[in-house]
């Protein structure tokens, strides 16, 4: 018999993870028997021993989520480019005693948005990104890649600055009192706070009433699928987008990297997801 190639994801909290339904919805596609991939609570500060503790069991690969990615970044030995830009690994897999790190998140994101708006949306025009946390950083270096003139918002304005930093772009840091204006100038703005993942939360950090009628409105919240954030644009009849699709491509670029398979995003698994 052979050999079960286990991957997995990691992260705190765990239990909400749609990847297994992924992972494992591709291995049924790709009749790949001896494969699993679950999902495992691990806490930040015992982080390093985790990782240790399933390299010596055997684990092949890891998916790495809040709010380990950061750490995840410092424990790899090899880094790809899209993790030494953005500073943060959500890939990891073991090899002849090396462990690797590499972000899809950029790539998801980037494969999640249509052609179309990249092109009338993104390349050389305002964008406006809401937050500075973690996500932010995946889809700043992605929006710098697609020529975006790029706007940051975030409440705390010292964040956003060491967002700049810490990959390595150039940006405009908006103050509060200038959000309105770039609002109206802006034709794609995407949400990467967690602003309205609890139910009953409402994300006011713009003002819908300044946002023109032909812009495009992104949310990296998937659960749930019609966010505060969103409702709001659609309320202006806005075009929209929440984050399962980017959730499902860099789920996608994660298993071409461990398996050599590109596997195929289809009706039959967005349905699963509950798009």
């Amino acid at each position: 018999m052979s050999e079960i190639t286990r991957t997995a994801v990691i992260g705190s909290p765990i239990e909400h993870s749609l990847s297994p339904t992924i992972h494992n919805h591709w291995f049924t596609k790709e009749q790949m028997k001896n494969h699993t991939y679950d999902k495992i609570e691990v806490e930040l500060n015992n982080f390093s021993e985790t990782i240790d503790s399933l390299n010596k069991q055997g684990c092949f690969g890891l998916n790495v989520t809040v709010p380990l990615k950061e750490v995840a970044y410092e424990k790899s030995d090899t880094l790809s480019e899209n993790a030494s830009q953005t500073k943060a690994v959500n890939t990891l897999w073991f090899k002849d005693g090396k462990i690797f790190g590499d972000n899809t998140d950029p790539v998801g994101f980037t494969k999640s948005l249509p052609d179309k708006v990249i092109e009338k949306k993104i390349n050389s025009k305002n964008c406006l990104l809401l937050g500075a946390g973690g996500s932010s950083r995946a889809v700043l270096w992605s929006l710098t890649q697609l020529n975006a003139n790029i706007a940051i918002y975030n409440r705390t304005e010292e964040k956003a600055e060491n967002l700049l930093k810490t990959v390595g772009v150039n940006g405009k840091i908006l103050k509060k009192e200038e959000l309105d204006d770039y609002v109206s100038t802006s034709s794609f703005i995407v949400n990467t706070t967690s602003l309205g993942l609890q139910e009953g939360e409402v994300n006011d950090l713009i003002n819908f009433e300044n946002v023109r009628s032909d812009t495009y409105v992104y949310d990296l919240i998937y659960n749930p699928p019609l966010s505060s954030f969103l409702d709001q644009a659609k309320n202006k009849k806005l075009k929209t987008q929440n984050g399962l699709r980017m959730l499902v491509e860099q789920a996608a670029a994660s298993f071409k990297i461990w398996h050599g398979v590109s596997p195929i995003v289809d009706e039959e698994l967005m349905k699963k997801l509950g798009a």
